[in-house]
Formats: C-alpha cells, sequence, structure tokens
C-alpha cells in the first residue's frame, strides 16, 4: 500500500540498510522476493521480514558452510530457502582467500594471496534463483567483500526482473572494483541510484572506504512525482536558513578577529 511521502514516521533512523527498503514499499515499489547475496546467518533477510513484509520471500546464500545451521533453521520454521554457494561469473570452481575471520571471506581476485586461498563451488545468480522458484520482482542485497561484479555479471536475468539492489560498495585506490563500475553497470541496465547509506571510515587515516549504494529500476522510480518539500517544511527550511545566516555572519566578525590576531602572532607584530 502506498504512503504518503510528506507523512512517512520516522521508525528507522535515517542512516540505517533498512531505511531506503522502506522507503521504497511505501512509494509503492513492488518487491516479491528479497535475495541476499553474502547473506551470513541470515540477520538482515530476518529483519527485513519482521520490520517490513512477513509475507515477503527470502532466499539467502552464502559461500561458507558455518552459516549453514543459521539458514537451515530459518528455512525449518519459516520456510525461506537458502544455498551454500560462491556466487560469481560462472558455474563452476572458484579461488577465494581464506579470511582473518568468516564474515570477510572474498571471492574477488584481487583479494587473493597465494597462500591463505581455497577453492569452492560457485554458482551464477541467475541459476540459484531460478532453481528457488522464486518469482519477483526481486529486491537484491550484495555483501560480497570486493566481488561486486562478478555476482552482477553472473545476475543478468534476475536484475531484468529486479525492482532494486542494495550493495555494499568500495571506494579504494588499490586494484579491485569501483563504485562507478557498479554505478556504470546498472545504469546501463536502465536502473538509478536511489540513496547512499552507512559510510564507513578507515581506522587508520579515516578516509571513506565504503558506503552502502541503492539502486532503483526507472520503471519504478516514483522520485519528481511530489515535490521536494510540503509547505509546512518549505517554511521551516526558509526560517532555518534565515537564522542560520544570521549566526554565520555574527561567527565572521569573530573568525576575522581571530585570524587577524593570529597573522600578527606570525609576523611578530602581535601586541
Amino acid at each position: 500500500m502506498s504512503v504518503d511521502p510528506m507523512n512517512q514516521p520516522a521508525l528507522f533512523a535515517r542512516d540505517t540498510l533498512i531505511t531506503p527498503l522502506i522507503m521504497l514499499i511505501n512509494n509503492g515499489v513492488p518487491i516479491t522476493t528479497f535475495i541476499d547475496v553474502g547473506a551470513a546467518d541470515g540477520s538482515f533477510a530476518l529483519t527485513i521480514l519482521d520490520a517490513v513484509n512477513p509475507n515477503l520471500h527470502t532466499l539467502c546464500i552464502d559461500a561458507q558452510e558455518t552459516y549453514a545451521p543459521s539458514l537451515a533453521r530459518i528455512e525449518s520454521i519459516l520456510g525461506e530457502p537458502y544455498r551454500i554457494s560462491a556466487v560469481g561469473d560462472h558455474d563452476g570452481m572458484i579461488r577465494v582467500n581464506r579470511p582473518e575471520h568468516e564474515y570477510w571471506l572474498s571471492t574477488a581476485a584481487h583479494m587473493n594471496t597465494p597462500d591463505r586461498t581455497l577453492e569452492l563451488p560457485c554458482r551464477k545468480l541467475d541459476g540459484l534463483r531460478q532453481e528457488s522458484g522464486l518469482n519477483g520482482p526481486y529486491f537484491i542485497k550484495l555483501d560480497v567483500e570486493g566481488a561486486e561484479m562478478g555476482v552482477l555479471r553472473g545476475a543478468e536475468d534476475t536484475i531484468r526482473d529486479a525492482s532494486g539492489l542494495l550493495i555494499e560498495s568500495p571506494v579504494r585506490s588499490a586494484p579491485g572494483p569501483q563504485f562507478l563500475e557498479i554505478y556504470e553497470f546498472l545504469a546501463a541496465r536502465d536502473f538509478s541510484l536511489f540513496d547512499i547509506v552507512r559510510l564507513s571510515h578507515r581506522g587508520s587515516d579515516s578516509t571513506l572506504y565504503q558506503f552502502y549504494s541503492v539502486f532503483i529500476a526507472n520503471r519504478f522510480d516514483f522520485r519528481g512525482k511530489a515535490p521536494l518539500r510540503s509547505k509546512t517544511q518549505q517554511a521551516e527550511v526558509l526560517a532555518a536558513v534565515t537564522g542560520r545566516r544570521d549566526q554565520l555572519r555574527a561567527e565572521n566578525v569573530q573568525l576575522i578577529a581571530s585570524i587577524k590576531l593570529k597573522r600578527a602572532m606570525l609576523s611578530g607584530s602581535a601586541p
């Protein structure tokens, strides 16, 4: 059911992974099946079912057997299927990096080191989704530690019947996929950037290294149908802008005095 976007309750903080899905569904974007690639213990899929729509179907996929008991329990109680397999652009085997923690396993070639790799079965997402028998429109979440492009290339059919995607997106100067590659791939398939949430920064130098990007299929894009703000919101913004300018001009007086003093001190002419 569509909800007036001007009056949506703030059920979740704005910068959560679940908020974009709530916004999409509340604005009539159809989602029948939620596919989670890199599902780990299935916690996010359960959150979607509990908080968004308990009647959605889910398909949780992870490469590691360590998550099988958790995913099998979800299937046995709720009937939601799972698969244990790496996901990529081919069916066969794939060499993966053996991580320090299972959350960080990656099929991305640039992540592999010769003394820390193992081989795992690999499937295209299209095949795994077809075998599940679950119908679209799909919403796809990717949390695959640098292997995003391989998964996307193996999901062409699924993407054609997807209404949106949530992708852990890298920002790096080192080798490996960049967010721009993900953006260009999906833009060429009639998707637009809808949201960015959960920015993460490196502990060593505080620079940005990843975020979650959200894409919407252009055929379902509802933006622009409503004004940027309601009349009440617009009046509040105008009042805030006016007050902010007065505050900034007062701060400018203090900053000018501070800069003048610092320049004098540096030149040795301070009183």
